[in-house]
């Protein structure tokens, strides 16, 4: 009798110890109000082993979240780092929001290479490689795990996995495919295009693009692949660029996707939002830095380092980004 009271005891013991536990506070209860990180690709995914500069992620947790996701793509050689303020602007208006690290070589969209081509698919093969990982062109080499796609997908596992309250889960489908509809895509000059790109294969909510041109030089045209039909809505994309940053090129860019339907093109200066509502926006605004040359017209749209900044040290593009960024 004894034995079998002290078997009920210890059972009984295990059970109450066991309730105890699923009464325990959930993980991250306790977090501070913003999340602001930098992250290594490779802890996110060891098979990535080539551009591997941190991913910048930030998230607010003291406003209401839009539960929409912001990627941003850095330019040509550039780092997520270089573009902290659009990714907080982004974070300010309740996304989820980081600035993704990914294959982004100087050189190979221009100066000698798809610039002056005879391949017209030069643009369409380097984004694609770029994007899904599939060997499409010898002036890049990405694999699936480097590619921008899988980089996401593996971010956004890694964030959920060491914030699983801040709901970055929601990001990726059951299945596995990112969930398209609650993405925006952001991006300067080669980032820019491949936001756009992602257009052409994936419905996304949003592409911001922000000074960007595939545009070959010997047949005077831009590439083949903006005329491609959209899986996004044309509505939904976004073009901004300096006045004094090959203005020209890329106006043919923006009515090749089809963008003069919503709109002409608005100068922000001195305008507000709405902004007539259109989609081709421009600025005349003097850079930060490089005033007065093409280089520092190009990057002071998007780049913390060339874009200007009122008394207050706030952007002068804080408005044109929060109006590209608002549904």
């Amino acid at each position: 009798m004894c034995q079998k009271l002290i078997v009920v005891f210890l059972a009984l013991s295990l059970f109450s110890c066991k309730k105890k536990d699923t009464t325990e506070p959930p993980i991250n209860v306790n977090l501070p109000p913003l999340l602001e990180q930098s992250v290594s690709p490779v802890t996110t995914d060891a098979a990535i082993n080539i551009f591997t500069d941190n991913h910048y992620v930030y998230f607010k947790r003291d406003i209401t979240a839009l539960n929409r996701l912001c990627i941003f793509l850095p330019g040509s050689g550039a780092k997520p780092e270089n573009y902290k303020l659009f990714v907080q602007k982004a974070g300010s208006m309740g996304y989820h929001t980081f600035g993704l690290m990914y294959p982004n070589p100087s050189g190979i969209y221009n100066n000698g290479t798809c610039e002056t081509s005879p391949d017209n698919d030069c643009f369409y093969k380097l984004r694609l490689e770029t994007m899904r990982g599939t060997d499409e062109s010898t002036l890049i080499d990405v694999n699936a795990a480097n590619s921008i796609i899988s980089r996401v997908k593996k971010l956004i596992q890694y964030l959920q996995t060491q914030y699983p309250t801040d709901n970055w889960g929601q990001y990726v489908q059951s299945n596995g495919d990112l969930a398209w509809s609650k993405i925006v895509f952001a991006g300067h000059s080669q980032g820019a295009g491949h936001s756009v790109f992602i257009t052409k294969f994936y419905p996304i909510a949003r592409a911001v693009m922000l000074s960007n041109k595939d545009f070959n030089t010997v047949s005077n045209l831009p590439a083949g692949w903006y005329a491609l039909p959209n899986v996004s809505t044309t509505n939904n994309i976004f073009a901004f660029t300096h006045t004094n940053d090959e203005y020209a090129d890329q106006q043919i860019v923006w009515n090749k996707l089809g963008l003069a339907s919503f709109g002409g093109i608005v100068n922000i200066d001195g305008a507000s939002i709405p902004y007539s509502n259109t989609r081709r926006l421009t600025s005349l605004v003097p850079p930060a830095q490089l005033s007065g040359s093409v280089v520092g017209a190009h990057a002071s749209v998007a780049a913390d380092a060339y874009t200007p900044k009122d008394a207050s040290g706030k952007p002068v593009f804080d408005k044109v980004w929060e109006y590209m960024l608002t549904f």
